[in-house]
């Protein structure tokens, strides 16, 4: 498991409690950019997953095991990213759902 992804669940997780005396701006910004850096870490695992298996395909990769463990790395990225979005989705939909 990637440590760096856990490492961005805590800093999302804890953002609001230090950026809560700034404006609103900022607290979207740091949420915004600590999420394209969480779907870019998607990304990169994606890709060296694709690329594992190219070159086992290729027979530059030996083993097995490696490749799977790559592709499960990315696979479960791209869960924990899409349960985020859907996460954020389900927020933005109570937020639109209050009355004033």
């Amino acid at each position: 498991m990637n440590v760096s992804s856990l490492q961005t669940i805590n800093g999302l997780l804890g953002q609001d409690k230090k950026t809560n005396s700034t404006n609103g701006k900022t607290v979207f910004e740091d949420f915004f950019n600590s999420a394209m850096n969480l779907v870019n870490q998607t990304n990169a695992l994606e890709k060296e997953a694709n690329q594992m298996s190219i070159d086992f395909a290729a027979g530059k990769v030996d083993s097995i095991h490696d490749v799977m463990i790559a592709q499960e790395k990315a696979n479960i990225a791209l869960q924990y990213t899409v349960e985020i979005r859907n996460k954020v989705l389900e927020a933005y939909n109570e937020i639109m759902r209050i009355q004033l």
